[in-house]
């Protein structure tokens, strides 16, 4: 059996998930488990080659895919129907946020399970920030307080070598779209309304949103397009701030668990805190040649004790809503940090378009990325890019009909 999923450990990937799946194959000693790793962005280009009967690929029986690709890969025919193959399969005891991104439209039919998610959250050194705040949450409340505590930050660490105030967490060394979705929704824009009918893109508010994000790598607050490991990360004490969706700072080299981090909410740049829900579901392929082996592994790595051992050996959480709370418990400090970050949380919209639409934002800022460290980055390169991809998004949208 072929199990493609994205690189959730980091380089230790394929070794991780190896050995967290022994129990599995002890209990299924006839299933074999084939383990590929493919990122998202090389995984987005591939799912569309899965229809074709003649490719010489390998097809996988089961994949770890975003929560907001399920719509488009169920209307497609890329995914089986669950709800068919197992009668017995609920999302009804997941988070509330990932129940939506289970089902195909206009069906009660589950396509996709919820496996774990991540929310986007600020974690800063409580050392490195009292040196320069007496009050580094109410500091770090705004997107302005934010960029002044950077400025003070890098003046602070002039001497230290490769120092950034904020640590790139994007693996490409980008500005990332989910990166930006907390500034662009707290700012009051939108990637799809809620009738499904427009592109957000172009607003006033979008492009606030985008101005508020970039304005990090215009000052050299975030290093961009750099090697990662050679500069910035907040365990070498390189950076002072991480803003991820992970929920802490181990994924970032080091993994020193006796930090003294604090975790917060991401600054809002308008008028409301948008913390960024993201999830991982797993479907079975259509095409895929061991469909009765890849649903029993679904039902394995989605089984409440499982998705909290996976959630503890990757920073994420566990989508269910039982295992979650219990996650929570489990530490007071977490408790305190994430029952606010959780209720200002938003996901995106369950549509068809909505993934190709996020890789044309992701498009958008790669070429930002790019104009910034070329020095070619003005506000009609930023008019012209939002141009250019309200276009297109507008173009999918129609195509998508949603």
């Amino acid at each position: 059996m072929i199990f493609w999923m994205m690189p959730d450990g980091a380089a230790r990937t394929r070794e991780m998930m190896g050995g967290f799946l022994e129990p599995f194959k002890q209990e299924n000693p006839d299933i074999s488990v084939d383990v590929r790793v493919i990122n998202r962005h090389t995984l987005w280009t591939r799912i569309f080659t899965l229809k074709h009967e003649g490719l010489q690929e390998e097809c996988p029986d089961l994949i770890a895919l975003p929560h907001y690709w399920t719509q488009l890969m169920a209307v497609t025919g890329l995914l089986e129907n669950l709800t068919e193959m197992d009668k017995t399969i609920r999302v009804d005891d997941c988070l509330d946020p990932l129940r939506v991104h289970c089902y195909k439209a206009g069906s009660a039919d589950i396509y996709s399970c919820p496996w774990w998610f991540d929310i986007s959250a600020l974690h800063y050194r409580e050392d490195h920030l009292k040196l320069i705040s007496a009050d580094p949450q109410k500091l770090l409340s705004t997107w302005g307080g934010l960029l002044e505590a950077c400025a003070l930050l890098k003046e602070r660490f002039a001497g230290v070598e490769g120092y950034y105030p904020v640590q790139n967490s994007d693996w490409r060394g980008t500005l990332s779209s989910r990166g930006a979705l907390p500034c662009l929704l707290s700012r009051g824009a939108y990637i799809i309304s809620e009738d499904g009918k427009t592109c957000g893109f172009g607003s006033p508010a979008f492009e606030r949103g985008l101005e508020d994000y970039i304005e990090l790598a215009l000052k050299k607050y975030v290093p961009i397009l750099k090697e990662r490991s050679s500069l910035g990360n907040v365990n070498s004490g390189r950076s002072s701030i991480a803003i991820t969706r992970r929920q802490g700072v181990g994924m970032f080299g080091g993994g020193n668990k006796d930090l003294p981090v604090a975790t917060i909410s991401v600054p809002r740049a308008g008028a409301n805190y948008v913390n960024y829900l993201g999830g991982v579901n797993l479907g079975i392929t259509k095409r895929g040649a061991q469909k009765q082996n890849a649903l029993k592994l679904l039902k394995w790595l989605t089984g409440a004790e499982n998705q909290v051992k996976y959630a503890a050996r990757t920073e994420v959480f566990p989508a269910l809503d039982a295992s979650f709370q219990n996650f929570l418990l489990s530490s007071p400090r977490r408790i305190q940090s994430y029952a606010q970050i959780i209720a200002d949380c938003s996901t995106l919209p369950s549509r068809m378009s909505t993934g190709t639409i996020m890789e044309v934002l992701g498009s958008l800022l790669g070429a930002v990325s790019t104009a910034v460290v070329r020095n070619e980055y003005g506000k009609s390169f930023l008019q012209a890019e939002i141009k250019k991809a309200k276009e297109e998004a507008d173009n999918i949208m129609r195509l998508y009909g949603d």
